[in-house]
């Protein structure tokens, strides 16, 4: 009988450190995920951009102008004014992506870059916003960013998240695209 309790006991105690370390555990994952996942999430500043990702800030006069890629294309007129780049225009989504109905998030990114073609700072141009319906949601912007110091011209970038459907599940059959500046 005296086993039985003494047993009883320890493995109570063994529970008890079972569930703090747990509860531990619980804390401590969540913390070093974020940790190690810092420098995935750092941007792209300081690094160059590809060569024909490159629009020189002085070729732009107001003129309708296309840069082109895999999923979408970006149909603008931009003009530099007062320290300040001026671009308006349209996002048209390729075939790769054109016939997803739902968008779970699309991120279109402006970079500003230096005459070498490193980027110096990046702006969001277009942001579908998160589980809409495409056919909904206006593809146009209008947008008006100060000129960080030392820019020389501008490139883009993107990533998104299309399915089959919107709603609470964000469609049932994805696609990822992306393209980095």
């Amino acid at each position: 009988m005296m086993m039985a309790c003494f047993v009883t006991m320890i493995l109570r105690g063994a529970v008890e450190d079972v569930r703090d370390a747990l509860s531990f555990l619980r804390i401590l994952l969540p913390c070093l995920v974020l940790v190690g996942c810092a420098g995935v999430f750092q941007g792209y500043e300081g690094t160059p951009a590809r060569p024909e990702n490159r629009r020189p800030l002085a070729a732009m006069s107001g003129k309708a102008t296309v840069w082109q890629a895999k999923d979408l294309a970006i149909h603008y007129t931009a003009k530099v004014a007062s320290g300040e780049l001026l671009i308006s225009g349209s996002v048209e989504r390729m075939n790769t992506i054109k016939h997803f109905s739902g968008i779970n998030y699309l991120r279109i990114n402006i970079h500003f870059l230096t005459s070498e073609g490193i980027i110096i700072a990046s702006k969001r141009l277009w942001s579908s916003g998160t589980g809409v319906d495409a056919t909904i949601i206006p593809w146009t912007f209008d947008q008006q960013f100060p000129l960080p110091p030392g820019a020389d011209a501008v490139g883009f970038s993107y990533r998104g998240a299309f399915s089959e459907g919107t709603g609470e599940s964000n469609g049932q059959v994805g696609w990822e695209v992306w393209q980095g500046p």
